[in-house]
């Protein structure tokens, strides 16, 4: 089909990200970190010392993102126990996966909840593993739209919702939704395990008769045709709300989380989110940190470090940080001034434990099938356009990395392993580009061998000009009139700083046609952080640094964000 040297635009979306950068934390506390178009902190890995800067060991921890809000708490664990802690930020599925390759080197684990445990522990490695705090997972609604929906009166207080509410508006068209994926993060996956088993009703987890019930499925997939934005990260989600609160008025995230995003949507003079606790079934994260077993000899530092995140010095913080300690989700510090900053009832904060009608988690089996009905059957089908890097300088190793990756994201066989198999419905387009951009190769479904056989025959030469290749991409969204069934993405990958002829066009075009989808950049070899940091500005994504390490992997997180 050729090369097309001039394209045109269309309307429909796109949005990005995130260039590296660095800052410190109060404390003793050290990090390394990316920042996102909207200057917002999207720290990787974080290292606490105790105060006298002489610890005794250094634990490595496998953690979700969420604990970055309870640094505090970390580094008075730190101070008293005398241990280091070195947290690495990761998705559950990560964690699950580290645990079942044998816990890599990590000396501990903490998800955001145990049933990342349970399913990937099966060398039955972690030990002792306790809850430190917990926290529901709710919708975070802007006031105003709380309001609109009957769902809150002017004083913020809110009514009981169920699921069902919430499926009648959207279907109305009155709420839409970020979450993040279920298949790639606690919150998504929690939020969704409570969805089904509210709409199935009765007592007791979801079983596989449960899964093979066409008439659940379906409530489940209309629900989930509300949302608007996906993410494979709780703290992500809730930092890109914060930045463009005109935007998205509605996630689904953890209760602590919308006390953060208020604090700073306040703090800035917007609207503030009310959390609304769905009335008939509410999934809750209990936080565990359990010790890996790897025959490393840390046993001691760990019982330490986790004697003292649980004292009351560090459970105070967690509190104060939008965390529940108390038994039976109720406060243990409620009188703290502090406490009372972060649950108030203006925000639809309800301290009452009684409020939290609680799901059943199914076994791990069943957990492990629901993941693989939403992401083939259930979720809002993907339309997700691809725009590569074919320059000369990729030619070799570099154009093997990015063939790798894309098989890892889109060959079905290989995708299925990290839950981002792709479903029916999904559409998958490759532009390859250099110093212009090739013709299309479209994928529908699992029917992908063609654009991955292209991927590996096209040949790596030329310049690089990334603002041709996405304004190719512009003019493969889909039509506005399907524009709403999908959840679009554009995925840019470069090695290297781009001819800039055609950046004013680019964003000419982009800004013109109120363009409002996602463009997430993979950045390898010697890609310009600046012009990726442009593009995150525009658009309201991320940058993944793909500079170091396996970019199979990195295709595998980018994925996870559509």
């Amino acid at each position: 089909m050729g090369i097309m040297s001039s394209l045109r635009r269309r309307a429909v979306a796109v949005a990005a990200v995130i260039a590296a950068a660095s800052f410190a934390l109060a404390g003793c506390s050290t990090q390394q970190n990316e920042t996102n178009g909207s200057g917002v902190s999207d720290t990787n890995t974080q290292t606490f010392t105790p105060a006298d800067g002489k610890p005794t060991a250094t634990l490595s921890v496998a953690s979700g993102s969420e604990n970055k809000e309870v640094a505090a708490a970390i580094q008075k664990a730190a101070d008293q126990s005398k241990v280091a802690i070195t947290m690495h930020y990761m998705g559950s599925l990560e964690i699950m996966n580290a645990l079942k390759k044998g816990g890599e080197n990590f000396d501990a684990v903490w998800p955001a909840s145990s049933m990342w445990i349970s399913m990937g522990d099966t060398k039955h490695i972690v030990k002792d593993a306790t809850s430190t705090s917990t926290t529901p997972i709710v919708f975070g609604i802007a006031k105003s739209k709380a309001v609109e929906l009957g769902w809150a009166d002017a004083n913020g207080t809110t009514k009981p919702v169920k699921t069902t509410d919430i499926i009648d508006a959207v279907k109305s068209g009155k709420l839409k939704f970020s979450m993040t994926s279920a298949t790639q993060s606690n919150s998504g996956a929690s939020a969704y395990l409570a969805f089904m088993t509210a709409l199935r009703g009765g007592e007791g987890p979801l079983t596989d008769a449960d899964l093979a019930n066409q008439t659940l499925k379906d409530q489940v997939k209309t629900l989930l045709t509300g949302v608007d934005r996906s993410s494979g990260s709780s703290d992500w989600l809730k930092d890109m709300v914060v930045a463009n609160p005109d935007r998205f008025d509605s996630m689904v995230n953890y209760e602590s989380l919308v006390i953060q995003a208020n604090k700073t949507l306040e703090k800035n003079g917007h609207d503030p989110l009310l959390a609304v606790y769905p009335a008939d079934g509410i999934a809750i994260s209990d936080s565990p940190l359990g010790y890996v077993d790897r025959g490393q000899n840390l046993k001691s530092a760990f019982d330490s470090f986790a004697k003292a995140l649980a004292a009351k010095d560090s459970k105070l913080e967690f509190e104060r940080a939008g965390r529940r300690t108390g038994l039976g989700g109720v406060l243990a510090y409620a009188s703290d001034s502090k406490v009372k900053e972060s649950f108030r009832a203006d925000w639809g904060i309800n301290t009452d434990g009684s409020a939290l009608k609680t799901i059943a988690l199914p076994a791990a089996s069943v957990i492990n099938s629901a993941l693989n009905v939403y992401q083939t059957a259930l979720r809002k089908p993907s339309w997700t356009v691809w725009v590569v890097d074919y320059s000369g300088s990729m030619y070799g190793e570099g154009k093997d990395g990015v063939v790798k990756g894309l098989n890892a994201a889109l060959d079905p066989a290989q995708a299925k392993a990290s839950y981002i198999e792709p479903g029916d419905d999904d559409v998958n387009i490759l532009i390859p580009f250099e110093s212009e951009a090739h013709s299309p190769i479209k994928a529908n479904g699992q029917n992908t061998g063609k654009l991955l056989n292209e991927a590996q025959s096209t040949e790596a030469s030329g310049g690089t000009d990334i603002y041709l290749g996405l304004e190719s991409a512009l003019e493969q969204l889909p039509d506005e009139s399907e524009a709403a069934k999908y959840t679009t993405a554009i995925v840019l990958m470069t090695d290297g700083r781009s001819e800039t002829g055609s950046r004013s066009r680019f964003e000419s075009d982009y800004k013109n046609d109120n363009l409002d989808l996602p463009i997430f950049s993979i950045m390898f070899g010697d890609a310009d952080p600046s012009q990726l940091k442009e593009l995150a500005t525009l658009s309201n994504a991320k940058v993944f640094d793909g500079r170091s390490g396996d970019l199979a992997s990195v295709f595998r997180q980018v994925k996870g964000f559509n």
